[in-house]
């Protein structure tokens, strides 16, 4: 009576999830639980059948952008049957920033700039000697206060909305900052090679692959001075930790993609360039902003800490994003 009291339910819902592969199993019996859940338990037949249709839907979503969901909509009318529907929805990087934009409250970085990039910038015994180059500047956080400081800042951002932030502030201002956009990697012909700092800041967990990074080791080699510095942020295992699909596809889509030593050895391999400082983002963040600075938003020491993808203490993450300085030899 009970099973023929479930089938005379009438059941609507749509569950959407981030695009994570190598998580097939955990979509599966996500599914087959709600399901049998109102009634409408799947035999193997029908399981298999979902399992496929889920599996061809995640690496579509999954390889056209990690900002990716799977949606699962389903309904039963009275009677025994449930329907459903999988349907792949994305966005660009440039686009799921923008919606940041627009729903998100300000300051959506903090205001200060980085204590590790600022760290480096007063090295210079002239800002107007010490040229900068920010790749993925955002909202302009670390790229105005180096202009007003008087380092000439060119700037290339790949989100118009971003990019217009800070080339209105820029130009109330009278600074010396040049704004590009565009994907940094599409070409150096508008960039110079006597770049004393180059900085990227919370960019490098949104590559998606090690061509990027080596990409960014060889524009760096090219367009730095030389003794100059490349500065970036990067997820990185800590304990031992041996990275997976799974994490690999689920940090990136939760902002925090992460990659190995040895994979970030491999990328620099070959170029005049030796790394020089490797820190806690967490540590040395904390340790040098300014009084009020830190943290510099709400998600931001959880984030940092991989506990966006990793629930767990601090000390036992997994993972951790850390500041690396590298500096171009000869």
């Amino acid at each position: 009576m009970v099973r023929r009291f479930y089938s005379r339910s009438v059941v609507t819902g749509e569950i959407s999830l981030p695009a994570v592969p190598s998580l097939l199993d955990e979509y599966v019996e996500m599914c087959s639980n709600i399901f049998a859940g109102v009634g409408r338990k799947f035999n193997d037949e029908e399981l298999t059948h979902l399992r496929s249709v889920l599996e061809s839907q995640l690496a579509e979503a999954y390889s056209i952008s990690q900002r990716s969901n799977i949606v699962i909509s389903y309904n039963a009318p009275v009677g025994p049957t449930l329907h459903y529907q999988v349907n792949a929805r994305w966005f660009t990087i440039a686009e799921a920033y923008e919606n940041w934009i627009a729903t998100r409250e300000p300051p959506l970085f903090g205001t200060e700039p980085d204590a590790r990039v600022w760290t480096l910038a007063n090295e210079a015994a002239d800002p107007a000697t010490y040229r900068v180059l920010d790749i993925g500047a955002g909202t302009g956080r670390n790229a105005l206060p180096l202009a007003r400081r008087g380092h000439p800042v060119d700037v290339v951002e790949l989100t118009p909305k971003f990019a217009e932030i800070i080339r209105s502030q820029a130009r109330q201002e009278g600074l010396d900052l040049r704004v590009i956009v565009r994907n940094v990697f599409e070409t150096t012909d508008d960039l110079r090679q006597d770049y004393q700092l180059i900085l990227l800041s919370e960019v490098v967990p949104d590559f998606r692959t090690t061509r990027q990074l080596r990409n960014l080791f060889e524009l760096a080699a090219s367009c730095l001075a030389p003794g100059a510095k490349l500065v970036f942020n990067t997820f990185l295992p800590r304990h031992g930790y041996e990275l997976d699909g799974a994490a690999r596809e689920f940090g990136q889509q939760a902002y925090t993609g992460t990659f190995t030593w040895e994979e970030m050895n491999t990328a620099a391999a070959g170029l005049p360039l030796e790394l020089v400082a490797d820190d806690s983002v967490y540590d040395f963040e904390k340790t040098n902003l300014p009084p009020g600075g830190w943290p510099p938003t709400s998600w931001y020491a959880d984030w940092v800490s991989g506990l966006d993808v990793f629930p767990v203490g601090r000390d036992k993450s997994p993972i951790e994003l850390r500041w690396l300085v590298f500096r171009k030899t000869g």
